[in-house]
């Protein structure tokens, strides 16, 4: 149940304002993509700065510049960046998707145990496999 001051809050006219805008939504998408760009750059940097990595190294291993890699830091994440940035630190990417307290990566090798595991296999006919 709402609370007064939260009824209230809602309300008021500035707010009220805001929410029927009709560029509320994409303005608050882009607001929460670039959030977490920002929170990906920066535990990207504090874990690269914990394993004392520096952007030299980084531009070594990718064979690009040390300019290049801050640039990579400023632009948006993708996923492809993320798993290019954390193989140049020594690490890997992990990306799951959760349902029901059960984990289904979604980059690297399937579960074996997932009987869904045969699609992913290149010499796959489109059944499962006895």
């Amino acid at each position: 149940m709402m609370t007064s001051e939260l009824r209230r809050f809602f309300d008021s006219p500035a707010v009220r304002e805001i929410l029927e805008n009709p560029q509320y939504e994409r303005l608050r998408q882009e607001a929460n993509d670039d959030m977490w760009h920002e929170v990906t750059a920066y535990w990207l940097n504090v874990n690269r700065k914990r394993r004392r990595v520096t952007q030299k190294q980084i531009a070594k291993s990718l064979g690009i510049t040390q300019p290049g890699v801050c640039q990579m830091l400023k632009r948006p994440a993708t996923i492809g960046k993320l798993w290019r940035l954390c193989r140049a630190m020594g690490g890997e990417l992990e990306v799951n998707f959760v349902v029901d307290g059960k984990r289904y990566p979604l980059l690297g090798e399937p579960d074996p145990s997932d009987p869904d595991a045969w699609m992913l296999s290149p010499t796959a006919e489109g059944r499962a496999q006895q």
